[in-house]
């Protein structure tokens, strides 16, 4: 198998939140604020540590600020950890255009038109704003503290300021939520989209809601505020198709962009290459090995060179993880590169468990490409837990 690259994507972790959503399960901290200025120097130590190590030359070409909420921090704070990142890997040149992305995510709530030009002038080229809903009664339900109409300021002010490429988020399954309101979330994200053109990628996924969430206090696993399964496929089919018909094309699962705005700093992790990542709870993968930092802020920032987890990524665990993230990409696996890289025939080794999926519709080989379908995707774990 072949050895994997140099990383050329780095991942930098900003933990700070004005309030935890309360379905959320990252590393993510509301009400310590003040712990910023510190937390960013043993951030940016940890990343001369670690990157000053390298024997090789360093170059990136995709770095991205996630939280947590990046955009609640000083601008300052953002320019001295990226400063500190390009010297020891510098931005890569001579790319074309959209290969080059730097990436920050934020709550439409924390955008401000001086922290907007801040963030354009420290080389934030793209902006991911997590609005989730535009439904205020949807937003409470889930514990979002900003409303609709500060999303829709958000996105206004992030446009205004000259970003232009814009991604929104969003969430489907949710409690309150019904087939009518998603689509009205849907039909109102169009209508945001044709006023404001620098909004080019579209992201929704469904709720996940992790075992201790507060959110299950006031609505229980088996709540029947929930969309039923049934309903949550139909809200799948209403995305696809909303935005399908406005020239967002979907290139992942749960991704959609306008031609040439796919992110590529998720594409790093779908084609399973190697990445860096610094600052609390962060995963990275490097050298053939997919390692963490502590989740515990406290103990991160005692000890930031420590790893909660860390495995070794062998040929056969490799294997699959090409398999299961290449599945998530519309494209789908090319077979032929898919062989060079992994050094395995999937038609040889998968042949029969691949022909019945073709024959049951779920799965589709054409041209050396092999992609789940779209009547497959609702139900693409269980495909991908059948060839892995």
């Amino acid at each position: 198998m072949k050895p994997k690259p140099c990383p050329q994507s780095a991942y930098i972790h900003i933990p700070f939140c004005t309030h935890k959503c309360e379905f959320c399960d990252f590393a993510a901290f509301a009400g310590l604020i003040e712990l910023e200025d510190e937390y960013c120097q043993i951030l940016a130590g940890e990343i001369e540590s670690r990157l000053s190590q390298r024997q090789e030359a360093l170059s990136l070409k995709t770095i991205f600020y996630g939280g947590g909420t990046p955009g609640l921090i000083k601008p300052s704070n953002i320019a001295m950890i990226h400063k500190q990142l390009l010297k020891f890997a510098p931005l890569q040149t001579g790319l074309k255009p959209g290969e080059l992305e730097i990436a920050l995510e934020t709550t439409p709530h924390a955008i401000t038109a001086q922290k907007a030009q801040e963030w354009l002038e420290i080389g934030i080229n793209r902006l991911s704003i997590g609005i989730e809903s535009l439904s205020d009664a949807e937003l409470s339900a889930i514990g979002r503290d900003h409303s609709v109409a500060e999303a829709v300021a958000g996105v206004a002010i992030a446009h205004q300021a000259g970003f232009e490429s814009i991604s929104i988020d969003f969430m489907y399954g949710l409690p309150t939520q019904t087939l009518a309101s998603w689509q009205a979330t849907l039909d109102a994200a169009i209508e945001l989209t044709e006023r404001y053109p620098s909004i080019q990628h579209i992201s929704a996924y469904g709720l996940e809601i992790a075992k201790n969430s507060p959110l299950l206090s006031r609505f229980p696993r088996d709540s029947a505020s929930y969309p039923s399964e049934d309903h949550c496929v139909e809200m799948y089919e209403a995305l696809v198709r909303t935005l399908e018909s406005h020239n967002y094309q979907q290139y992942e699962v749960s991704n959609f962009a306008k031609p040439g705005q796919q992110s590529q700093h998720n594409l790093t992790y779908w084609r399973n290459a190697p990445y860096f990542a610094f600052g609390v709870g962060a995963h990275r993968y490097v050298d053939g090995v997919r390692s963490a930092n502590l989740r515990s802020l406290k103990k991160y920032m005692r000890s930031p060179l420590t790893d909660e987890v860390s495995e070794i990524i062998d040929a056969k665990t490799c294997i699959k993880e090409g398999i299961m993230l290449g599945l998530r990409l519309v494209q789908g696996i090319d077979l032929k590169q898919f062989e060079q890289d992994y050094e395995v025939d999937l038609l040889a080794t998968q042949g029969s468990e691949i022909d019945y999926l073709c024959e049951q519709k779920l799965l589709e080989l054409s041209d050396g490409k092999l992609k789940i379908t779209r009547q497959g995707i609702p139900i693409s774990n269980s495909i991908i837990g059948r060839l892995i």
